[in-house]
């Protein structure tokens, strides 16, 4: 490769991880604007999986019966039901699912209270799980209080983590082309 093709395809490169940079700014921000519409969307593409993953099993079922259980043709059944239900009251399928982690992140932290208290005497960094079982207990305790949290809570991690990201495409590109631009200075 010569030096010229070599600094024309890192300036491209650049532009390119400037242009996703951009987009997932703009993404991120849209996402933090709107975390209601996006867990809706999130819902939605959650029914639409369920219902096809459904309608496949019981197609799959019927093409062959004697070589499937019908363990398949209802779980199929309960797959496609549970993709109209989410379909039908997207707002109820986010606090079951809220209530769903909520549920099992108090359990999962209250073990792991009774689990460092157990080993008070054999570890040295029983403090450390102790304060992980009561942040896990806590966090939660405030889903179910408000199941919907919960989701709002990972749109705006979602958010965040996709402007972060953005950024460092940016400054990424903004670098390749600086590069190319500085190689082909030095070229001539």
């Amino acid at each position: 490769m010569s030096d010229a093709s070599g600094r024309k395809m890192f300036k491209h490169s650049g532009t390119a991880l400037l242009f996703r940079g951009i987009l997932a700014v703009l993404f991120g921000f849209a996402i933090a604007a709107l975390p209601v519409a996006t867990l809706f969307a999130l819902i939605m593409v959650f029914a639409v999986f369920a219902i096809a993953d459904g309608l496949t099993n019981v197609a799959h079922y019927f093409y062959d019966p004697s070589r499937h259980s019908r363990w398949s043709l209802v779980g199929g059944f309960i797959s496609i039901a549970a993709g109209l239900v989410a379909a039908a009251w997207p707002g109820m399928t986010a606090a079951v699912l809220g209530v769903v982690i909520g549920l099992w992140a108090l359990v999962l932290g209250v073990s792991e209270i009774i689990l460092a208290f157990a080993a008070r005497g054999a570890v040295n960094g029983w403090p450390v799980w102790l304060l992980t079982g009561v942040v896990t207990a806590l966090f939660g305790l405030l889903l179910l209080v408000n199941p919907g949290l919960g989701f709002l809570g990972i749109a705006g991690f979602l958010a965040a983590f996709t402007v972060i990201a953005g950024l460092l495409l940016i400054v990424c590109g903004i670098r390749l082309r600086r590069g190319s631009a500085t190689a082909a200075l030095y070229a001539h």
